[in-house]
């Protein structure tokens, strides 16, 4: 009994120690800016490079360019390896 009342705090702390590096950072497709509203791809058209990424929607009757950020503040462009706008399915 004097055991397991040392193992069960020694063994919640080595549970919460672990599970605190089990959280990994999701990768995000993107975000662009709709209207001045920030609103996240479905999926990730932008390859790694030094040119700056920027796509544009099938069903968009317009045709419009949107730039692609990292984060949904829209302050840092994503990375693109070819510099020309990807054709992504759907509408904005």
């Amino acid at each position: 009994m004097k055991k397991s009342k040392i193992m069960i705090p020694v063994m919640t702390l080595g549970l919460a120690v672990g599970l605190a590096f089990a959280n990994t950072a999701t990768v995000t497709n993107g975000w662009i800016n709709v209207n001045g509203v920030p609103t996240q791809l479905n999926v990730d058209p932008c390859d790694s490079g030094n040119q700056e990424c920027s796509v544009i929607f099938e069903n968009d009757p317009q045709q419009r360019i949107y730039e692609v950020y990292t984060d949904m503040s829209l302050t840092t462009r994503k990375p693109d390896g070819t510099g020309n706008p990807y054709l992504v399915p759907g509408t904005p």
